[in-house]
């Protein structure tokens, strides 16, 4: 969540304040603040918030990690500068959409989406998508990466071992989009899909539990 201080001055941010209103039945809460180059996350956010602008450019930008439904509200983001009496405020309004579903159900022979998006408002390319599987009795297993080399301008994808030519990447990726295809499914292909979606230093995970049942009886 951006909070950025545009002043023409040369002067440095003494104190960063986040607040959250949830709505019109709950107190504000405190989010975070920032004082005498101390930052102190607070209460429930504790581990999940920290501060990732620039101070020295007065920037005082929050990422939120492991969003939870009762973290939608407004944020409301104050910076005040040394020696001024002035306070910059900007609020951001987080909607919080519901979780996809985590566990999956598909017939032998068929073909079953498994969706990872990453929800971000940072303005970051992807960088890298895995997707690891692990089944009841097999070790952990790639079932599919793609790599994005930025100063290369070139992309990489490639599906591994038994999943060879049965996943594709069917996600846009520059929305942050690395959910996979799976054709042909086999009993064997039961089990955790881990998937893990890198912008930079971000990293986004999410398994899902694939069940697969014997194939459907043909009608004659």
């Amino acid at each position: 969540m951006g909070c950025v201080f545009q002043s023409t001055e040369d002067k440095c941010i003494f104190k960063i304040d986040w607040t959250l209103s949830p709505g019109e039945h709950a107190k504000d809460e405190y989010v975070l603040y920032y004082y005498s180059n101390l930052s102190v996350p607070i209460g429930r956010f504790q581990n999940r918030v920290h501060l990732m602008g620039d101070i020295l450019c007065n920037d005082g930008s929050l990422l939120l990690q492991d969003v939870q439904e009762a973290d939608q509200g407004t944020y409301i983001c104050e910076i005040r500068l040394k020696g001024e009496s002035q306070v910059f405020k900007k609020a951001v309004v987080l909607h919080v959409l519901p979780e996809e579903p985590k566990e999956l159900m598909v017939h032998v022979g068929g073909l079953i989406q498994m969706g990872c998006v990453f929800q971000s408002t940072e303005v970051k390319h992807v960088t890298k998508v895995e997707w690891i599987f692990s089944g009841r009795r097999a070790k952990e297993e790639i079932v599919f990466r793609y790599y994005h080399k930025l100063r290369m301008s070139a992309e990489y994808s490639q599906s591994w071992g038994h999943f060879q030519n049965r996943v594709n990447l069917v996600g846009d990726v520059f929305r942050n989009d690395g959910s996979i295809m799976l054709q042909g499914v086999r009993e064997s292909d039961g089990g955790n899909y881990t998937c893990s979606i890198h912008l930079g230093n971000l990293v986004f995970k999410k398994t899902i539990v694939l069940h697969v049942s014997p194939e459907e009886p043909r009608k004659w």
